[in-house]
């Protein structure tokens, strides 16, 4: 214990990740450097400049890059998080928070679904809060935590526009979330039968709107969402592209335009690549049409 005194005596509001804690007693400390290294393996060094997350120097390389295709596992109650039609891998979720927080930030998700970033943030150490209109992913959740014998945290059940209202601005270290998609869940789009019918089908109401309208709406909830954001601080954004009447629709360009200001700086597009992902044959042989089988995930930045 005296060495973790010595270290934050040195340091001025920057945590020391968990894993150096626990394995204090072989880990060197280069004051020059400040940097905390592991005394097996150097690849372990970490940085106690480093106010963006607990990454090492090598894991933060990897997590620079603009393309995940890692083969992520069928875990936590995955059938029956999977009556979600846009289920992601919990671990998909945790890399991408462990990118932008360190422990015990809290992250904001005001799209929360099925809660695949709610699980992982209990796993990894963080904090959250989670709005979603729809009760049903509440009950799901709630059947998940059982079985998994997790603790079950709150999950606000209302709309989220409304609901941000009661969280203070600028208290939030990062936004995580999976936006709604446009009406593509409730409009015949293919002459196979199961490729028309999603699972939202069954517990979203809401008339067909058209594409403006949803941009529109995105809009309004997001920009919302970044004034309880902290300055400097990051947020993430899933998002599908799609084919719809004949046409490729690039919706996640459309909704980085609509968002980016002087104020919220568009800083990546990361393409996720989904292995799992299962193909279609689309209008063989007449027409080429895409078996879409990767997302974006747009990284946002607020600088004012």
């Amino acid at each position: 214990m005296d060495k973790i005194k010595k270290i934050q005596n040195l340091i001025n509001n920057i945590r020391i990740p968990s894993y150096y804690i626990q394995n204090i007693d072989k880990v060197v400390f280069n004051e020059e450097k400040m940097n905390l290294e592991v005394e097996w393996d150097m690849k372990w060094k970490f940085s106690l400049k480093n106010k963006l997350n607990d990454l090492t120097w090598k894991e933060w390389k990897f997590a620079t890059k603009t393309v995940i295709n890692k083969v992520y596992p069928f875990n936590l109650q995955h059938k029956l998080r999977k009556e979600h039609w846009w289920q992601k891998p919990p671990e998909l979720c945790a890399d991408i928070i462990k990118i932008f927080t360190k422990e015990n930030e809290k992250v904001l998700d005001p799209f929360v679904w099925v809660w695949w970033t709610l699980l992982w943030c209990w796993l990894i150490n963080r904090k959250w809060i989670w709005i979603d209109l729809n009760k049903k992913w509440k009950e799901i959740y709630e059947k998940v935590c059982d079985l998994e014998k997790l603790k079950k945290e709150e999950f606000k059940i209302w709309d989220s526009f409304k609901v941000l209202d009661e969280i203070d601005n600028e208290s939030i270290d990062f936004i995580l979330t999976d936006i709604p998609y446009w009406d593509i869940d409730k409009i015949k789009h293919s002459r196979w039968k199961k490729a028309n019918k999603s699972n939202l089908w069954s517990f979203n109401n809401e008339e067909l709107k058209s594409k403006e309208e949803w941009i529109n709406d995105m809009k309004k909830i997001l920009l919302k969402a970044t004034t309880k954001l902290k300055v400097w601080k990051y947020m993430a954004v899933f998002i599908w592209d799609i084919y719809f009447n004949n046409s490729y629709h690039i919706l996640h360009a459309d909704i980085a335009n609509a968002l980016s200001s002087d104020v919220l700086v568009l800083k990546s597009n990361i393409v996720w690549y989904d292995v799992s992902k299962s193909l279609h044959v689309y209008w063989y042989p007449y027409s080429y049409v895409p078996s879409l089988i990767h997302q974006n995930i747009l990284i946002f930045k607020k600088e004012k």
